[in-house]
């Protein structure tokens, strides 16, 4: 079995598979994604659908949520916090238009079930997978970190989670260059946004798979066209 990671897939449904074409992901792999499936792309319906119909043929796939998941489905239940109410002023819109709909209450069950469903963290005996941070300092960090913090925050503790507890925390959120993803590599806290729709810099612009038994970085080039900020 061989464990990858893609973080922040964002709408570039074309990027993501032929990504795990490159992966050539099989049954016995695990897959965890990071979060951030919709908006700023033009197919988050794409990349939804891509996850579920890995989900639904039974391979290991384990999908955290992202804050951008968190704010479709906070506009989609009207249960707000005070980031998800300027969702639609943001990306929105244009992330309904994928699923071929003006309004997120014509967003098909499915979806919303999904989005529903997503753990704000997995932990494996090694590693936190969680979209942004954790509060390491905690006994118990996801229980006890708050869902803003796991969504939009920081992590806390890295080091004292390495030492006391040998783990170590593997995020996105943040766009990093590839010499940033590297060097985080070192550290006790992996960090795996390249920026896929980025095009700012030459070391930005990629989804990026990490293999965590060679440690190597499987780079994909945006393929996904423009994108929204």
């Amino acid at each position: 079995m061989t464990i990858y990671a893609i973080a922040d897939i964002h709408g570039g449904n074309k990027t993501f598979r032929a990504l795990l074409d490159t992966i050539s992901l099989k049954h016995d792999d695990r897959l965890y994604l990071l979060g951030d499936y919709v908006d700023r792309g033009n197919d988050s319906k794409g990349v939804l659908d891509t996850i579920l119909g890995l989900l639904d043929a039974g391979f290991d796939v384990r999908p955290v949520r992202g804050n951008h998941d968190d704010m479709m489905l906070r506009t989609y239940t009207g249960v707000h916090d005070e980031f998800s109410e300027y969702w639609l002023h943001g990306w929105g819109n244009e992330t309904l238009k994928s699923f071929g709909i003006s309004t997120i209450d014509k967003l098909p069950a499915r979806y919303a079930t999904f989005l529903d469903s997503l753990p704000y963290c997995y932990r494996d005996e090694q590693y936190f997978f969680v979209h942004a941070g954790l509060n390491l300092n905690k006994k118990d960090p996801v229980a006890e970190s708050k869902p803003v913090q796991m969504l939009w925050g920081e992590g806390k503790g890295i080091e004292t989670a390495k030492k006391q507890y040998g783990y170590t925390l593997v995020t996105g959120h943040k766009v990093r260059t590839l010499s940033e993803i590297k060097k985080s590599l070192t550290t006790n806290h992996f960090q795996l946004d390249n920026g896929g729709y980025c095009d700012l810099h030459e070391s930005l612009g990629c989804l990026v798979a990490l293999n965590f038994d060679t440690m190597g970085l499987i780079r994909q080039r945006w393929l996904d066209g423009k994108t929204i900020w």
